[in-house]
């Protein structure tokens, strides 16, 4: 089985054209969206954020997701979200899920594609981003960060800012989440925005590690044949790998740059249940 991994691309119409060349180049069985592939709504404009990203889903998103399936052939099209993104959009993106052209990875609900299980988890630990949809506390004990945010509010269609002790202690740590995490029989691939803590995958400029603790653990716990993640993008330059290994997991991210697309290309042998390759693309 042959897949197709990118993520961050934050609606940059020119890295979905890059990427739409790649599937026809490449033709995976499978395209894996990793979180954070929508446009920012204007921070500079609270009437219009959260509603922004909802219409670019229905309406662009559309034609981009569409684009790639013709080019590639591909079987399936699976997505999670990212800390970017606002809760609203989780109504669009189900909208193309209805009509066939994805598939929304969660926790709870493995999805098989050519004998192959795959899970999503769209969360990332605190950062300096205003939307808090699909963030949480890492661990339990973890302090909120001095700076508050926003939730989408279905009950009136618009996000409501709260403060930081609010909204971060009104739901569950990432680590309470991935408790409940119940590996399908394997083989199975993880897809996870936030990349685990203390990686190759998770460094940032001055050797900082900004990855999850929970996301490790879980991998650390459950040994997926392959994890695939995004969120820090200058991983990759700053370790010098798009990928690292982790217990019996291979896990990747391919990263991400403003000019050239990166993306990864992963082989599979879905009857051993063995990544075979792994490749980190450019695209310009």
């Amino acid at each position: 089985m042959d897949l197709l991994f990118c993520s961050d691309i934050h609606g940059e119409d020119a890295h979905f054209a890059r990427l739409v060349t790649v599937a026809a180049q490449a033709r995976p069985d499978v395209i894996i969206l990793g979180g954070d592939m929508l446009p920012d709504d204007s921070a500079l404009d609270r009437k219009k954020m959260g509603h922004g990203q909802p219409a670019y889903v229905r309406e662009t998103f559309r034609n981009h997701i569409t684009s790639l399936r013709d080019s590639s052939g591909c079987r399936e099209i699976l997505t999670i979200f990212g800390n970017h993104d606002w809760g609203s959009s989780v109504t669009a993106m189900k909208q193309l899920e209805s009509d066939g052209l994805v598939r929304i990875l969660d926790l709870d609900h493995p999805y098989c594609v050519g004998g192959v299980s795959f899970l999503g988890y769209s969360c990332t630990p605190p950062t300096p981003w205003y939307v808090k949809d699909f963030e949480r506390l890492d661990v339990p004990g973890d302090a909120p960060p001095l700076l508050g945010g926003a939730r989408w509010d279905a009950r009136f269609s618009r996000p409501s800012q709260q403060s930081s002790g609010f909204l971060f202690n009104s739901v569950k740590t990432m680590q309470e989440e991935l408790s409940t995490l119940k590996p399908p029989a394997p083989p199975w691939v993880f897809v996870a925005h936030a990349p685990p803590y203390m990686s190759k995958l998770d460094r940032y400029y001055g050797d900082q590690s900004w990855g999850s603790k929970a996301v490790r653990a879980a991998i650390e716990k459950h040994q997926p044949m392959l994890s695939l993640h995004g969120h820090i993008h200058e991983s990759p330059e700053v370790s010098g790998s798009c990928q690292d290994t982790i217990g019996a997991t291979i896990a990747v991210n391919p990263g991400q740059s403003r000019s050239i697309l990166l993306y990864a290309t992963i082989k599979l042998d879905a009857k051993v249940g063995k990544v075979l390759e792994v490749n980190q693309g450019r695209a310009s």
